[in-house]
Formats: structure tokens, sequence, C-alpha cells
């Protein structure tokens, strides 16, 4: 049965809304260990198809399309607890949309990707002589989504993508990991050089056995933290999730550096989280959140513009839930500092080269350092061992003290089946170590 027919029974039976949406999947994974690679091929259809009938969101995902889809849908509306949904008017999207590469990877026989980690693990062994052992995953995929609906969107979109995990492990015991990313062919993994990937994570290993545990005298203290460019993507990332979204309860309460400039761009050209259009079917767009400090713009969904009374921002996404809102690209705009003017000014404090991961637990954005240096008058001492800085998320903004010129960092996630990225230079917060 098409989505179409499906969409009319819907609307018989007196649903507000329904849409269809297919992810029509193929992957090339290539996974690499002791010199030796295995090389895999992946390909699949899943349908989702939503519904909002009294209010309620019906959401049911299935490998087919046919007529229990809807049954079931409906099932899962009745039977939820939460009502009262209504949507914001938007126009709806209509066409088709790709998004380019240079050299498919999903396509190929992934030898040029083999060719790429066999140099980096040349380069590893150079650099380092202690390696123990250095694995990689790399997974190119193609993905086409398309989506009809009862209210007009009929479009579809062609987005490749390719990301890549790097590990390496000392003798000592000590492993890092290093990931490169984007959408696109070839050319997302040939922008890190198989060199310069080497020499990062040699650089790690190297550091851990020579990090110092942090004087017990100074856990629990404020400290100046200058955040890498990747340490800090991963921290915004965050922030904005908990702070500046309209269903969060810890909205941004203050305002922020007056040199930081926040946006979202779904548009971003190489972006990991770049789409056309949203899964409410309204067309994306660059926006800013934040203006040299001042909130100007929250993420929304349908449900929460209406709610809020503004435009839907193309921002509602979830594969397989009711839409929520959720960043595509998080984009730190450049400020007016050199990284090396921003240690120079830090009196006490740290600077984190590279961080495991950051996330917020009783309203504390935690960071967990994995590379710290201690930063004297403005000198980088010996690296330490910090269990974790953190700051009440509230205060995140305003507790930024600087902002890089460059160069950009980047991290990622996968957040309600969506790919989502952050992109920002260098910056100096107050945070307190523990």
């Amino acid at each position: 049965m098409r989505a179409g027919s499906l969409i009319d029974k819907c609307v018989e039976r007196g649903v507000e809304y329904a849409d269809c949406t297919s992810v029509t999947y193929k992957k090339l994974r290539v996974d690499y260990a002791g010199g030796q690679s295995t090389i895999n091929r992946y390909a699949g259809t899943i349908y989702v198809f939503k519904v909002l009938w009294r209010g309620r969101w019906g959401v049911y995902a299935s490998t087919k399309l046919g007529e229990e889809v809807l049954d079931e849908a409906l099932k899962l509306a009745s039977a939820s607890a939460e009502g009262g949904v209504r949507l914001a008017q938007r126009r709806p999207v209509q066409g088709g949309f790709i998004i380019g590469q240079r050299r498919s990877i999903a396509d190929s026989d992934g030898s040029e990707v083999v060719e790429f980690l066999n140099s980096v693990s040349k380069s590893l062994c150079e650099l380092f002589s202690d390696v123990q052992g250095f694995e990689a995953v790399v997974e190119a995929t193609v993905t086409t989504r398309a989506m009809i609906s009862s209210d007009g969107v009929n479009a579809y979109e062609v987005k490749p993508s390719v990301v890549s995990c790097f590990a390496a492990r000392s003798s000592s015991g000590d492993v890092t990991m290093l990931e490169v990313f984007g959408s696109g062919g070839l050319e997302v993994l040939q922008r890190a050089d198989p060199k310069h990937v080497a020499e990062e994570l040699a650089f790690r290993l190297q550091c851990a056995p020579r990090s110092k545990v942090l004087n017990p005298l100074y856990r629990g203290s404020r400290f100046e933290v200058v955040l890498s460019p990747d340490a800090a993507s991963k921290a915004v990332q965050v922030a904005v999730e908990h702070a500046l979204s309209p269903k969060s309860r810890r909205l941004l309460a203050k305002g922020g550096y007056e040199g930081l400039t926040v946006l979202d761009d779904p548009t971003l050209e190489g972006g990991y989280g770049s789409f056309f259009f949203d899964d409410e079917g309204v067309r994306a767009k660059r926006k800013k959140l934040m203006e040299s400090g001042r909130v100007v713009s929250l993420l929304h969904s349908r449900e929460t513009a209406y709610l809020y009374g503004v435009e839907p921002t193309g921002n509602g996404r979830g594969l397989a839930v009711p839409p929520q809102p959720l960043h595509g690209n998080l984009v730190v705009e450049p400020g007016d500092w050199k990284v090396d003017e921003i240690v120079e000014e830090t009196k006490l404090g740290f600077l984190v080269h590279s961080a495991k991961r950051s996330y917020v637990t009783k309203d504390l954005l935690v960071i967990e350092p994995e590379t710290s240096f201690l930063v004297v008058r403005g000198e980088l001492k010996e690296p330490v061992k910090l269990n974790g800085l953190a700051v009440d998320v509230r205060e995140f903004f305003s507790s930024v003290r600087a902002v890089a010129s460059g160069p950009m960092g980047s991290a990622r996630e996968v957040t309600f089946g969506c790919e989502v990225a952050s992109y920002s230079p260098s910056m100096k917060l107050e945070m307190r170590a523990f």
C-alpha cells in the first residue's frame, strides 16, 4: 500500500495530522585492527508513520508499509498519557534535495579507506614506539529520506555521511580515541591528514603516564579553564540542548558573554548535522540563537512554536519519536582572542586539550577531561588528571570569559535517531574542578 493511501485513510478516521517518512540507507563499513581490515555492506528501508489524534502523538516504525502500520500508530496515540498537542502553521516543503559528495565511499570497494588507515597506523608506530594496538572503524552511509504528509509535504533528501573512529592503546594500558566525521564522501576522510591523526593519538598517549594527580586542595575551587576547540564543541552542544530548548526547565536565566554568538546552521556545507527539512516538513534555515551574549531565538518544533506563539524554526526532529526541538549544526562564531593570548591571560587554571565527554547532572554541566594541563601565570605546566570540571548549566554562557578566533573544533551525537553536531573555537570559562 502506498503512503498517500494510508494518510488518506487517517484523514477519513478524523486525525488532526499524519505523515509518513521512509528512510532508505546503504552503508559500507571498514573495521581495521592489527593491520587487517574487514569490509561489510548493509542496506535497508524503514517506514515511520506519525499521527496526531485527539491531541496525542502516535508513532510507529516498521520495515513494511501496510494498513497495520496505521492501526498501530492510532493505538499508540490512544494509549498516550500526554495530550493537548497543537501544531503551529507552516509552509509544507516540497521537492528534492541532495547533499553533494566528490567521491562516494559507500559505492566503492573500500580500498582507499584501507590505504588511509594503513597510513595512520604506520605514522603512529613511527611517532610513538610504545603503541600496543591501533584500531579503527569507518562507516560511510548514503541515506535517502522521503516524507509525505496530510497537509501537503512531499519531499525527499539524499545525504551522504562519513564517521571515522580511531583508537590507540599503549603498553601501559592507556587508551585514546579520536573521531573524524561530516557529510560528504571520501573528502571527509581526506581532510584529516593521516599524519595529523597519528600525531594527535601519539600526543595523548604520551601525556597519559606523565599526568599528575590534582592537588586535593584544589578540589571544589573555581578556576579559569581553557577548552580546546573539540572540548568546547562538546560543552556547547550540551549547554544549548539543556539551556536553550523551549521544553527544558533549565532555560537560560542570565545573559551570556558579550563576545559570544551561537548559530544553528542545518545548511552548513560538510556539517555532520546538515539537513534540508526537518521531520515535520519545515524547511531548514540558518538562525542565531545567541548574539553578543543575548538570547535571540530558541530551537522550536511545531508544537513548541504554537505554545510560544512564534513560527517554527525547522528544528522539529525525531526519527521514531514525536518531533522534539533539536539543532542541526551548532556554530560558535570565532571571537577576537588568539589561543596563546587566552592562555597568557590565565593566572591559575587548566587547559583541556581533549575531553572524553560532556553531560548534565543535577543542573551541572560536567566535562570529563582526557588530556589536561595546569596553567600557572600564563604558562603551561605538567599534565594533570582531572575527574571533572563543572558549572551550573544555566550559567554556562555567562561563565565564558574569552572566545578564540580559531581554529574550529567539532563534536557529534546521534539524538532521537538524528545526526547533530557542534563546531567551536577555543573558549575560556570559569569552572569548578573536582
